[in-house]
C-alpha cells in the first residue's frame, strides 16, 4: 500500500496546484484536467479506506486520470494550445475529410476570431484556403503565423510556394534566399529556389543554386536531374548528358532524362548512342515519353534508310499517341513513308510529364532542327562548290 500512499500525495499536489491555478486565472479549460483528477483520486481514496490492493487495470485508471491528463494538460497550455479549440479543430478536420468542406471552414473561421493569436487555429485556416486554392487568403494567415512563430522555417517555405503560385516570384526568391543562408542545407528550399530561377530563364544562377545545395546532398537524384535540365537551355550538352547520366545511376526509373539524352545523342549526330536511349524510353510507363521515343526511333531507320522498321516504329507511335503524326507531316525525313502509316482515332495520352520537362523536349526537338537545316545546308553548299570546281 506504500505506493497508494505516494501516489495520493503526488496526486492530491497536482489537484491542488490545478485548482489555485483556476481561481487565479479564473479559466474554465482547467476543469478538464480538474475532473478526471478528482474522479482518479476518488478511485485512490475508496481503495485506501476499504484497505483494497488495486490490480493493474484500476492502477491504470489512476494514474491516467490523476497524472497522465494533468501532464498533457499542462503541456497543451504551455504551447498555447487550448484544449476547446483542439477538439473543434479535430472536428473541422473530420467535416474535410467528409467533404463538408463548407462546415470545416466556418469552425475554422470561428476559432480564427475566438483566438486571434493562436499558431494553431491560423494555421489551419492557411491549410485550408491553401488546399482549396484561396492562395490570397492563406498568404495573408501565413504571413501572420510567421509572426507568431519566427523561428518555424517550414511556414517560410509555404509562403514561398505560394508567393511563386501567385506569379509573385521576387517576394519568394527573397525569402527562400534568406532561408538559405541560414540552413543551406535545406533541400526543398534550394530546389524551389532553383526551379523559380530556371522558370525566369536565369539558368546559370539555378544552377549555382543547385551546385551549393549538392554540397549537402550529394546523392540526391533531384539535384543532377535539375541540373541536366538548366544545362540542356544553355546548350551545354556536354554538362546536361553528364548531370543526367549521374542522376540516372541514382534512379533507374524511365523518365525524360533518357529522352532528352537521346535528343542530345542526335543532335551530335550519334545515331547508335540515341537509338540506345530511346529504346530504354520505349520502355516507359509514361505513353507520350513511348510515343515521343518510337518517333525519333522512326527517324534514326530513315537516317539509315531502314524504311520498313521506320514504318513499324512509326505505327507504334501513332499507336500510342495519333497526334503526333501533326509532327511526322512536318519532318521531310517522313515524307517518303507518310502514305503508309496507319493513322489512328485521336485519343487521350496518359502522362505524367509537368510543362517545364514538355518544354525541354521541344527545345532540343527545335534545336535538332536547326543544327539538321544547318547540315543539310553545309551539304548542298559543299555540292555546289564542287560542281563549280568541276
Amino acid at each position: 500500500m506504500i505506493h497508494i500512499i505516494i501516489f495520493s500525495i503526488i496526486a492530491l499536489s497536482i489537484f491542488i496546484a490545478t485548482f489555485l491555478k483556476l481561481i487565479k486565472e479564473n479559466n474554465a479549460n482547467y476543469l478538464f484536467a480538474l475532473i478526471p483528477e478528482f474522479i482518479g483520486i476518488c478511485i485512490d481514496f475508496i481503495c485506501i479506506f476499504l484497505v483494497i490492493e488495486p490490480n493493474w487495470f484500476v492502477i491504470t485508471l489512476m494514474y491516467l486520470l490523476s497524472i497522465v491528463i494533468p501532464i498533457i494538460s499542462v503541456i497543451l497550455r504551455n504551447n498555447n494550445i487550448n484544449l476547446i479549440e483542439l477538439i473543434s479543430l479535430t472536428k473541422a478536420n473530420y467535416y474535410e475529410n467528409n467533404n463538408r468542406k463548407e462546415e470545416a471552414k466556418q469552425i475554422l473561421l470561428n476559432n480564427v476570431q475566438k483566438y486571434k493569436n493562436s499558431y494553431l487555429s491560423n494555421k489551419s485556416l492557411a491549410e485550408w484556403y491553401e488546399k482549396n486554392n484561396e492562395l490570397e487568403k492563406s498568404e495573408y494567415l501565413y504571413q501572420k503565423i510567421i509572426e507568431l512563430k519566427p523561428k518555424n522555417l517550414n511556414n517560410y517555405l509555404k509562403l514561398a510556394h505560394i508567393y511563386k503560385e501567385t506569379d509573385k516570384k521576387d517576394n519568394a526568391v527573397k525569402i527562400l534566399e534568406n532561408l538559405l543562408k541560414n540552413k543551406p542545407e535545406n533541400l526543398e528550399a534550394s530546389l524551389l529556389l532553383g526551379d523559380i530561377l530556371y522558370s525566369n530563364e536565369m539558368f546559370k544562377e539555378a544552377i549555382n543554386i543547385y551546385k551549393q545545395a549538392l554540397n549537402y546532398n550529394p546523392g540526391e537524384y533531384e539535384l543532377y536531374y535539375s541540373l541536366g535540365m538548366t544545362y540542356t537551355r544553355l546548350n551545354d550538352f556536354q554538362n546536361a548528358m553528364e548531370y543526367y547520366k549521374k542522376a540516372a545511376t541514382i534512379n533507374s526509373v524511365v523518365n525524360a532524362g533518357n529522352l532528352n539524352m537521346g535528343q542530345i545523342s542526335l543532335i551530335f549526330n550519334e545515331y547508335d548512342e540515341a537509338e540506345k536511349y530511346f529504346i530504354q524510353c520505349s520502355e516507359s510507363e509514361d505513353e507520350k515519353l513511348q510515343s515521343q521515343a518510337y518517333y525519333y526511333l522512326a527517324k534514326i531507320k530513315l537516317i539509315n534508310g531502314q524504311r520498313d522498321l521506320a514504318i513499324q516504329y512509326a505505327n507504334l507511335a501513332l499507336e500510342i499517341n495519333p497526334s503526333i503524326i501533326k509532327i511526322m507531316e512536318k519532318d521531310e525525313y517522313f515524307t517518303v513513308i507518310i502514305g503508309k502509316v496507319q493513322t489512328k482515332q485521336n485519343k487521350r495520352v496518359q502522362s505524367k510529364i509537368n510543362i517545364k520537362e514538355e518544354e525541354l523536349i521541344n527545345h532540343l526537338n527545335k534545336t535538332y532542327r536547326v543544327v539538321e537545316k544547318l547540315t543539310t545546308n553545309q551539304k548542298e553548299n559543299n555540292f555546289i562548290d564542287k560542281e563549280q570546281e568541276i
